[in-house]
């Protein structure tokens, strides 16, 4: 009996002892699997976010973690908690810094993890700072917390890429946080926290957007400005309604027309699309002018191709059926080349626009110079006299000389609309790529079916205007994209105000930069039209002249 109790007592120790190791390995195996799992869900997102929607996330945690020093500044006197609504509004935007930052960490960790976790450490601890702030456990210094929110930011600032840099629309999401935030406290019935709110987002448009809006729109500023303040136009504005303690009804109303005027701020400063009908028209007249060139060439290539030579027109158009295929594959690179640089958003369509426009105003310059259509026919038919007296490869030289004939037109319009595209959508330019085309493809069954003679000469002119009118609208909207990326100053034109569609159909913006651009854009190409009309009355006029000698005997 002794030994069986002491056998039993054995084991009871033993199976003790036994359960408390499998209790504490099992703890830690436990702890191990869910630090793993923290982890991995710590970088984790069912939905991970676009492009677009990252830099828009990098523009809001930067702009949040910008507010976290200005509300605890304000709310926060050496160590001590002087405003708790304050320290309250410093918490809120930290926590809106925490949350973007989770969002972003997936990518941040892929360009240098341990930064990424260094970073992540920084911001629990300002979390937890604040925290102990808002409970007036500990608190730190104004400076203190400054310190740290700036650190913080230069090290997001040093790993964010640079497409991350410049969002215009992240000023526009704060913003409407800190408007729900209002709205909020006013369903409350803390109007104080109410006009709190209502004063950080004013100062988030006053040196966020205000200052670049200014140079575009002064009057959506005037507007804005009036519904944040004491009204506009008959409508009460905020300050005016919270200070009354009006109806959360009436306020909301209030908040609704300056969504619609933000609304309208952020388009402006924004990607603004131009007008579809302009774009259409635009695509249009650049597919009609070059093709209508292309028609003129071939038309003048194949006049003498009659009869016996009357077979030589089928490599020419075989030539011509490979250009337009090669016009596609072009179209098809670009748009692969520029879907692949989408990151740099408005960057690159202003790079894309300002080449576009420097080709278009050498060509536009070359048009009105006479030597540049005689110079480039006069090749051309040089090459066709070549060919047609050669006896070997005259099948593959007409076929190349139908396709150089076509596809420089092609490639020269791929490159014109692809600042288009960036500007309105591939779905709007081809629709103007087919209206030209259809146009195109008229004078062509005219001239080469019906054999009519039209006045190309004045054709060319008229559209070479319109295409002067589209290079000027495609300078002010390159101007107007340059200065909404920073890489141009505004400077608004005193007592001028635009209307809104002038910039969506035109791009004319009451800035000094965008009208100097146009009319110097204008100046050059009617500059240039008059200074070959000029060389050419010129060499009219000493035409006889140099007759007169060329006919004199030699001495």
């Amino acid at each position: 009996m002794a030994r069986t109790r002491a056998t039993r007592s054995s084991a009871t120790t033993y199976v003790t002892s036994s359960g408390a190791w499998a209790a504490t390995t099992a703890s830690t195996a436990v702890a191990a699997t869910t630090a793993r799992l923290g982890e991995a869900l710590s970088s984790f997102r069912a939905a991970p976010l676009s492009p677009d929607d990252q830099a828009r996330r990098a523009g809001q945690l930067l702009r949040y973690l910008a507010l976290v020093p200005v509300e605890y500044g304000r709310g926060v006197t050496e160590r001590t908690v002087m405003v708790d609504l304050e320290v309250q509004e410093a918490v809120t935007f930290m926590r809106g810094a925490e949350a973007a930052f989770a969002d972003l960490r997936l990518n941040l960790a892929t360009i240098d993890a341990a930064q990424t976790a260094t970073l992540a450490g920084q911001i629990t601890a300002a979390v937890a700072d604040l925290d102990a702030a808002n409970h007036k456990t500990a608190v730190l210094t104004p400076d203190e917390m400054t310190a740290n929110v700036e650190a913080i930011t230069a090290g997001l600032t040093a790993l964010f890429p640079p497409e991350w840099t410049t969002n215009a629309d992240a000023d526009f999401d704060v913003l409407a946080a800190v408007l729900d935030q209002m709205e909020a406290a006013v369903a409350a019935g803390d109007y104080a926290l109410a006009e709190s709110a209502r004063l950080e987002g004013y100062a988030i448009f006053d040196f966020g957007p205000e200052p670049r809006l200014l140079g575009f729109a002064p009057p959506l500023v005037a507007r804005i400005d009036g519904l944040f303040w004491q009204g506009y136009g008959g409508q009460t504005g905020l300050a005016q309604a919270i200070a009354l303690e009006a109806a959360p009804a009436e306020i909301a109303a209030i908040r609704a027309d300056l969504d619609t005027a933000l609304e309208e701020a952020q388009l402006t400063l924004g990607d603004l699309p131009s007008a579809p009908g302009a774009i259409i028209s635009n695509a249009a007249i650049i597919v009609f002018r070059e093709g209508l060139e292309s028609v003129v060439i071939l038309a003048a290539l194949m006049a003498s191709m009659v009869g016996a030579l009357a077979r030589h027109r089928r490599p020419m158009i075989l030539g011509v059926v490979l250009s337009l295929l090669a016009t596609a594959a072009t179209w098809w690179i670009a748009q692969e080349i520029l879907s692949s640089l989408t990151r740099f958003g408005e960057r690159l369509e202003a790079v894309v626009s300002l080449i576009a426009i420097g080709i278009l105003l050498l060509i536009t310059n070359w048009f009105f110079h006479k030597a540049y259509w005689k110079d480039w026919m006069a090749g051309f038919h040089q090459q066709k006299r070549r060919l047609l007296s050669a006896e070997t490869g005259q099948f593959l030289g007409l076929v190349i000389l139908g396709f150089t004939s076509m596809y420089r037109e092609g490639f020269e319009t791929v490159l014109f609309l692809q600042a288009l595209v960036l500007d309105a959508g591939t779905a709007v330019v081809l629709e103007g790529v087919a209206v030209g085309a259809i146009a195109v493809l008229i004078v062509g069954l005219i001239t080469f079916k019906l054999q009519a003679r039209l006045p190309y000469k004045k054709m060319l002119v008229w559209t070479g205007v319109l295409i002067g009118l589209v290079l000027v609208t495609m300078v002010g909207k390159t101007v107007h994209v340059m200065q909404a990326v920073g890489w141009l100053g505004i400077s608004p034109i005193p007592g001028l105000t635009l209307p809104y569609w002038s910039g969506l159909w035109f791009g004319l913006y009451a800035t000094w930069q965008g009208i100097i651009a146009q009319i110097g854009a204008a100046i050059f190409v009617l500059g240039s039209y008059y200074l070959a009309e000029g060389m050419q009355q010129k060499r009219r006029k000493n035409l006889p002249v140099a007759r007169a000698e060329r006919a004199q005997p030699n001495p």
